[in-house]
C-alpha cells in the first residue's frame, strides 16, 4: 500500500505550539498545493504529516485550523456527492450534520470557536475525519454496508 493511502487510515497526533512559525510556513504550503490542485480542504495527513492540521478555503472563509473539535451539531442532515484530492475523480455521496459548532486553534495556538453551515460545515467535517483516520470511502462503505 502507498504509504500517502496508508497514513491516511492512522490518527493524527495533536500539535504543540512550541515553534509558531513553521506551523504557519507548513499551512501556507498546505494552502499552496490545494490550491495549486483544485482543492478546497486538505488535510496534513494527506501530505504525509501525521498532524492535527487542516486547511479550508470555502469562498471568503479561509482557515488553518490546528487541533479541531467539533462540539455539536444540529441534527438536520444533507446528502451530498464528496470528492477528495486523496482520490482525483472520484466522488461519492456523503450523509452529513448540515450545521456544526466547533472550535480550533490557529498557528500560534489561541482557540477560536465557530458555527458553520452549508460547504464549510462539509468541508470542515471531511477534513477532520482526515485527522481522525477516516476517508470518504470509508464513510460510504459504512453507511451501505447494510444494504
Amino acid at each position: 500500500m502507498h504509504l500517502t493511502r496508508r497514513i491516511l487510515h492512522l490518527p493524527a497526533k495533536p500539535v504543540d505550539f512550541r515553534y509558531p512559525q513553521r506551523n504557519l510556513d507548513l499551512t501556507n504550503s498546505m494552502f499552496e498545493f490545494m490550491h495549486n490542485n483544485g482543492g478546497i480542504g486538505l488535510a496534513a495527513t494527506q501530505v504525509g504529516l501525521r498532524m492535527r492540521l487542516f486547511v479550508v478555503h470555502v469562498d471568503s472563509w479561509q482557515r488553518a485550523c490546528f487541533n479541531p473539535e467539533i462540539l455539536g451539531f444540529l441534527p438536520e442532515t444533507r446528502e451530498l456527492d464528496e470528492g477528495c484530492l486523496s482520490f482525483p475523480g472520484d466522488t461519492c455521496i456523503i450523509e452529513r450534520p448540515d450545521v456544526i459548532d466547533v472550535r480550533y486553534q490557529d498557528y500560534q495556538g489561541d482557540w477560536h470557536s465557530e458555527r458553520f453551515a452549508g460547504l464549510v460545515s462539509r468541508c470542515f467535517q471531511h477534513e477532520l475525519d482526515h485527522l481522525d483516520g477516516v476517508t470518504m470511502w470509508d464513510r460510504y462503505e459504512q453507511k451501505n454496508a447494510g444494504q
